[in-house]
């Protein structure tokens, strides 16, 4: 770590009231958005997650903060066995800490679970089992909780319809050499807009229902516990607000079943895991499908086509605008990403009849 990163850490430490010197501090994740440190408790055990908010994707962290409590104190009346990964407050009573320098961002504190481990990629089926089992428990547990009080933290965070009109827009506005060197990807997606016209039906279903969801349900967003291998709980609850549950399982299968990297655009590298398919939905449903209706079932297998097709517009769409949302460590990563999502969604497609099956 750097010496600007002690500094920043130890300043958290003291707005936070723990003590930097009994702790060792170690950069953690790899997440796109925000940064993380780990503080490692050298003498009591509790260990501490730092996370930065990035005000420029949640513009409202204090929404964040306003979720977080609604869902914490639904869980502690009705389920108060469950592990939900509640803030810790600053030593002035507050959710959120605002660095004094403003390039630093906002901060919050989380307690770490000792004896855990997270994976950025499903390794075996009974992992992908127990993670969706634990994505779709969360929204189980808050099923009951009043929707209407939880705040939206990004509008239309998971409107395809939108999303596919931003990047209808992003091809025009494109210089001609970021547009030339993605028109193999902006074809192949153009050429997927009927599955804008069935996000537009189901939106409109009112059986396909509005629940509190995580709504970015990587695998790397679970905690498993190093011994028994079983899934702890669920992390990063910046996204916790209202949305379809089927958005919750199409991430799940977007960034479980391919055993490539999200960023990397060989096609050789994108080999489905119908295993993993088939676990993951069975342990989502194991919580869920008590609670689903006949619509929401009828999409299981759609939800996965509609988030690589949601997720790669999406990179491709910052890659036309230079690259002004997702972080990126090289010329063309964002290309890289959505030609990553452009062949698992091709590969899912041309296994849909073999992956329906195990629905079953």
């Amino acid at each position: 770590m750097s010496t600007h990163d002690h500094d920043l850490v130890r300043t958290l430490c003291d707005a936070f009231g723990i003590q930097p010197v009994e702790h060792d501090i170690v950069p953690y994740g790899n997440g796109l958005v925000n940064r993380t440190f780990l503080l490692k408790d050298r003498v009591d055990g509790d260990h501490w997650m730092l996370q930065q908010v990035n005000t420029a994707v949640f513009k409202r962290p204090e929404l964040i903060a306003f979720n977080n409590y609604l869902a914490a104190e639904h869980l502690r009346s009705h389920h108060p066995g469950y592990r939900f990964m509640r803030g810790r407050r600053t030593a002035d009573g507050k959710d959120l800490f605002q660095h004094p320098d403003p390039e630093l961002g906002v901060w919050r504190v989380f307690p770490y679970f000792t004896n855990t481990v997270s994976y950025d990629q499903a390794v075996t089926p009974a992992q992908a089992f127990t993670a969706a089992q634990q994505f779709g428990r969360l929204t189980r547990k808050l099923d009951g909780v009043y929707v209407g009080a939880f705040q939206v933290i990004i509008p239309g965070f998971h409107d395809t319809a939108e999303r596919f009109s931003l990047f209808q827009a992003s091809i025009g506005t494109a210089t001609p050499d970021r547009r030339e060197q993605a028109h193999g990807s902006i074809d192949f997606f153009l050429s997927r807009a009927h599955i804008v016209e069935e996000f537009n039906a189901a939106m409109a279903d009112p059986d396909v229902r509005t629940r509190i969801t995580h709504n970015d349900t990587k695998l790397n967003n679970v905690l498993f516990d190093k011994d028994s291998g079983e899934a702890v709980c669920v992390v990063d609850l910046d996204t916790l607000m209202p949305g379809k549950a089927i958005f919750d399982l199409g991430d799940m299968i977007r960034t479980f079943i391919s055993t490539a990297s999200e960023d990397d655009p060989d096609p050789a590298h994108t080999r489905i895991d119908a295993d993993v398919f088939e676990q993951l939905v069975r342990g989502w449903n194991s919580e869920m499908a008590p609670l689903l209706s006949n619509s929401e079932k009828a999409l299981l297998y759609w939800s996965g086509q509609l988030l690589m097709f949601e997720q790669g517009i999406r990179f491709l769409t910052d890659f036309l605008q230079g690259d002004v949302y997702y972080r990126t460590t090289r010329p063309g990563h964002n290309l890289d990403r959505a030609m990553n999502q452009m062949f698992l969604l091709k590969a899912y497609e041309e296994r849909r009849g073999e992956l329906e099956s195990r629905l079953v």
